[in-house]
């Protein structure tokens, strides 16, 4: 089982990551959400930009309508996830990181599906499906598993292990 600390950090990135994600749909929806005479405030001109969208689907939006299993989809999998860390005798801090974004992307956007039946998503960039910060999150913490579990364990890993 991790040390407290341990998940003292994992649910401290988890609760950051969920709260930057629900105050920047907030500040968005109450600029250039439904009913305002703007939806899409360009940044770099052409290639970034602020634009409300709702998706009611997964990524891309994929799977619309399945709002239902969507979201116990990703309860499920993030369930998966910190029962695979609790199992952990002293998790590294990569991995501490990698499951409190991911855990902390997937709770945005469920407060997004409970609370709206859709995930608001505003950050356009280029030709790219538009996402959030939940998404960003999600998306960077799956990219650092993929890096940890794919790397070579170093010695600074081992004596980690054994504390």
């Amino acid at each position: 089982m991790p040390a407290r600390s341990d998940k003292v950090a994992l649910i401290g990135i988890a609760t950051a990551v969920a709260v930057a994600d629900q105050l920047t749909k907030f500040s968005l929806v109450s600029t250039i959400g439904p009913g305002r005479l703007e939806s899409r405030v360009e940044v770099v001109d052409g290639w970034l930009a602020l634009e409300y969208t709702e998706n009611r689907g997964a990524a891309f939006g994929l799977l619309s309508g399945l709002v239902p299993a969507l979201a116990a989809a990703s309860i499920a999998i993030v369930a998966g996830l910190l029962l695979h860390y609790m199992r952990q005798a002293r998790p590294q801090l990569w991995h501490t990181l990698a499951i409190g974004a991911i855990a902390g992307g997937a709770l945005g956007n469920l407060v997004d599906r409970v609370r709206l039946g859709h995930v608001i998503d505003f950050l356009s960039v280029g030709s790219w499906p538009n996402f959030n910060v939940a998404d960003s999150a999600i998306t960077v913490g799956v990219l650092i598993l993929i890096w940890g579990w794919t790397r070579p364990a170093t010695a600074f890993d081992m004596a980690r292990a054994t504390d």
